[in-house]
């Protein structure tokens, strides 16, 4: 029988499981899968049922002559927060954008999307970072670019129009998000299941930053380094310019917040903008509208109020999804679907699994919120 053990390896780590997990599932050894991967042996009728089950494919599926082509190498992916002391867990998701490009080559044969600016956009800012703009102006420059409004309302939505791909996946505990660009000028933002929605949309801001400012630069370095630290840094204040606009965030600083030591006090701007207290806080002092003392106290009171662990209002602030590839699949008929799982072997648990998790919670979100249903995350698309 044929079997490809390069595809099981690559499912299961684009799945987060160990051998273990998967030994686990499967009621064999953990030797026993190392052995199905490197093809030492094949698993057996109700082994590969099993894996059928687990994964939600078909047989063919372990039966492709190579495996998913690697399209992104470790030293490319940007993370929000390092694993870069981790090439295992880096390795991972290098092999999980691989599985995921594979696929969406094969879905996007069904569809026709709009032109992808991002890339253009990239050479842009990179230009413009080399003329000496500065990051205030370059994000100013990307907002009217991706036609973001002032309450950042459909923020994922635009970057997603632009051409960018954003997947949700449960990361490492020591990981927000990441992104990379695949060898075929793809790009990729990931991001964790973990976060409030105002902390998501700066995560979601701030790859932004690497995807734009940092395209083809390595991230292998360790985080303590120089060029390192110097990344993360103008990733962060370009999410800061992009998120909290200077001019507009000034006057409204200014006229709502009396007392800057007081979070209580940056809860209008927190649902203005949906950003978080903390992030408000420090775009106020990068801009100096606060002083050193000023902050000092700031952050002894949010201690106090406990909200450093949970803000006021995380619950109220709507929780953005990625929508591109759901509509992308909701725009396909039933003929075109059942073509792409026979090509692919692979079903809607997999689908609903790997690449749109949560998929029913997704459904009820985007109707009942009429705005995000009509404006937010459904794009263009033709058939």
């Amino acid at each position: 029988m044929k079997f490809n053990g390069m595809i099981l390896q690559d499912t299961r780590e684009a799945f987060n499981m160990s051998r273990r997990d998967l030994a686990d599932k499967l009621g064999v050894s953990e030797q026993s899968v190392w052995q199905y991967e490197t093809g030492v042996s094949f698993p057996k009728f109700e082994v590969i049922n099993s894996l059928k089950r687990v994964f939600g494919v078909e047989l063919s599926y372990f039966q492709k002559d190579i495996s998913n082509p690697k399209i992104v190498r470790n030293s490319q992916v940007a993370y929000r927060a390092s694993l870069r002391g981790s090439m295992k867990n880096t390795k991972r998701e290098t092999l999980y954008l691989s599985v995921i490009d594979s696929f969406l080559n094969e879905l996007l044969n069904y569809v026709t999307l709009p032109e992808p600016t991002i890339l253009s956009l990239s050479n842009k800012v990179i230009k413009l970072k080399l003329n000496g703009a500065s990051l205030d102006e370059i994000a100013s420059y990307v907002r009217k670019n991706l036609k973001i409004d002032s309450n950042n309302n459909f923020m994922m939505a635009s970057i997603e129009k632009s051409g960018v791909f954003i997947l949700e996946r449960s990361l490492n505990d020591n990981v927000d998000a990441y992104s990379a660009w695949t060898d075929n000028n793809r790009p990729y933002i990931i991001l964790g299941t973990e976060k409030k929605g105002p902390r998501r949309l700066f995560d979601l801001a701030h790859e932004l930053g690497h995807v734009l400012l940092h395209r083809n630069l390595e991230f292998d370095a360790p985080e303590t380094t120089p060029i390192s630290r110097s990344l993360e840094k103008e990733a962060n204040e370009f999410a800061a310019s992009f998120t909290l606009p200077k001019p507009e965030f000034t006057k409204l600083f200014l006229n709502n917040v009396k007392d800057p030591t007081n979070p209580k006090d940056y809860l209008e701007l927190k649902e203005y903008f949906q950003m978080s207290i903390a992030a408000l806080e420090m775009r106020a002092h990068r801009l100096k509208l606060i002083s050193k003392e000023q902050s000092s106290r700031f952050w002894a009171r949010m201690n106090k109020f406990g909200f450093k662990k949970e803000e006021p209002l995380d619950e109220k602030i709507p929780f953005y999804v990625p929508g591109k590839i759901y509509a992308i699949f909701n725009s396909i008929s039933r003929r075109q679907l059942q073509s792409l799982y026979n090509k692919t072997g692979v079903s809607r648990k997999y689908i609903n699994d790997l690449i749109i998790p949560n998929a029913e919670d997704r459904v009820t979100f985007m109707k009942t919120d009429d705005v995000y249903a009509k404006k937010g995350n459904i794009i263009p698309i033709s058939r």
